[in-house]
């Protein structure tokens, strides 16, 4: 009668796989060569193929090894054991490497992320974790009723935390890898028409925060630089303002002063009339506001320095992005246009659509207008060509077809 094989799989009705006779991580297998001597065979961490000892009889080839593995499990990470779980990785990312290369509210972002990883698969020692188990985790957090594009973040970060795993030796790849992303279904991201713009930034003028939706519609701002506005950065006589900092929200801390968002964002913008008026409105009222409070109206300071924020709430505090997208919403539905799918960053979408749909103004331009790190991030903002694709097709007929070259007397449209 045969003898069962090593190695053999069978499946259980919720679909895992159960190997019989499998070794344990690490341990490889031990078989006889064509020589008459036993190789035993282990994996060491950050190497792809397994490594080999030679040993006479069979528990000699098994000691050898045991005497490799040893050998490995001394000079591994002194900062993790062997048995390190997903969780004691993740915190440790999220606390010694991501902590230092993102801004705040980021990190807050991570730490959310971090916890549907702990939660779901967190007990597991990271060297267990196989491609299969990867796809199934991704599989149940699709199940569970997260979107597609929430449930790709979370997969990339698994993905930076496995990586410190490779790093300090406790696996040889990461798992991630070898398992496909989730197909991400994103729904379409609005822009307004200038006309409808106009009219949603003049339905704002008298709403306590008009000015915040007019420096996102008019300048194309994000919100966080607008709330994190100060009078200090403001010269109303001459039009400019410069951004210096932003009013973000930290994920169990709340609204604080941070950093912008990219380099590209700080520096000198030039303010329209428009967006000067509703700004000098606003330093009245708050002026009245902060009388009625009196002693009571907070301090606020940003590396070391205070500063006068330009939008509190009536006692003073920061005002969240939340209060934002209302006075958005407000103006929008007073406006008579559809307020569905018009939020806070519409207004930067729709800045930059306008000017290179409707004003034919080049990208590059309009990333240093809207404080973007380059052109290439401003062209994914673009919702609409409008007539460029029309005056485009009408130059390259003038200068290319003889036909059309002849009736237009050699005039040249204009784009």
């Amino acid at each position: 009668m045969a003898r069962k094989a090593n190695g053999k799989r069978s499946f259980s009705r919720d679909g895992r796989v159960r190997v019989h006779g499998k070794a344990s991580n690490g341990e490889g297998s031990v078989y006889l060569d064509a020589d008459g001597s036993w190789r035993g065979t282990y994996v060491a961490p950050g190497s792809a193929r397994p490594k080999r000892v030679r040993g006479k009889t069979r528990e000699e080839a098994i000691a050898r090894r045991a005497v490799k593995l040893e050998e490995l499990s001394q000079i591994q990470s002194s900062t993790f054991h062997r048995d390190a779980t997903v969780a004691e990785l993740a915190e440790w990312w999220l606390d010694v490497v991501a902590r230092h290369r993102v801004r705040a509210s980021t990190l807050g972002t991570y730490g959310q992320r971090v916890e549907r990883i702990t939660n779901t698969i967190g007990q597991l020692p990271a060297r267990s974790l196989k491609p299969e188990r990867i796809a199934r985790w991704q599989s149940d957090l699709l199940k569970s009723g997260l979107a597609s594009g929430t449930v790709a973040d979370v997969r990339v970060t698994l993905h930076q935390v496995l990586e410190q795993a490779v790093i300090h030796e406790l696996i040889a790849s990461n798992p991630v890898d070898r398992v496909a992303a989730p197909k991400v279904v994103r729904g379409a991201r609005r822009a307004l028409v200038s006309d409808d713009a106009r009219h949603l930034v003049g339905a704002a003028a008298d709403d306590r925060l008009g000015a915040v939706v007019a420096l996102l519609f008019v300048q194309g701002w994000r919100v966080s630089e607008a709330l994190g506005l100060g009078w200090e950065d403001l010269d109303l006589d001459a039009g400019v303002a410069v951004v210096r900092r932003a009013a973000i929200y930290v994920h169990k801390v709340g609204m604080v002063l941070g950093p912008t968002k990219n380099a590209g964002a700080s520096g000198t913008h030039h303010l329209s009339a428009g967006v000067v008026e509703l700004l000098r409105a606003r330093r009245e009222a708050q002026a009245a506001e902060r009388l009625a409070c009196r002693e009571a109206w907070p301090t606020h300071t940003y590396e070391g320095q205070t500063v006068s924020l330009v939008f509190t709430n009536a006692r003073g505090g920061l005002v969240n992005r939340q209060a934002a997208a209302k006075a958005v919403t407000r103006a929008a539905t007073q406006a008579g246009l559809d307020p569905q799918g018009i939020a806070t960053h519409t207004g930067r979408r729709t800045a930059v659509t306008v000017l290179y749909a409707e004003a034919g103004l080049d990208l590059s331009d309009i990333a240093r207008y809207v404080g973007h790190k380059g052109e290439a991030t401003t062209a994914g903002y673009v919702r609409s060509l409008g007539e460029r694709p029309k005056a485009t097709a009408a130059m390259a007929a003038s200068m290319l077809d003889p036909v059309a070259e002849a009736r237009l007397g050699g005039q040249r449209p204009s784009l």
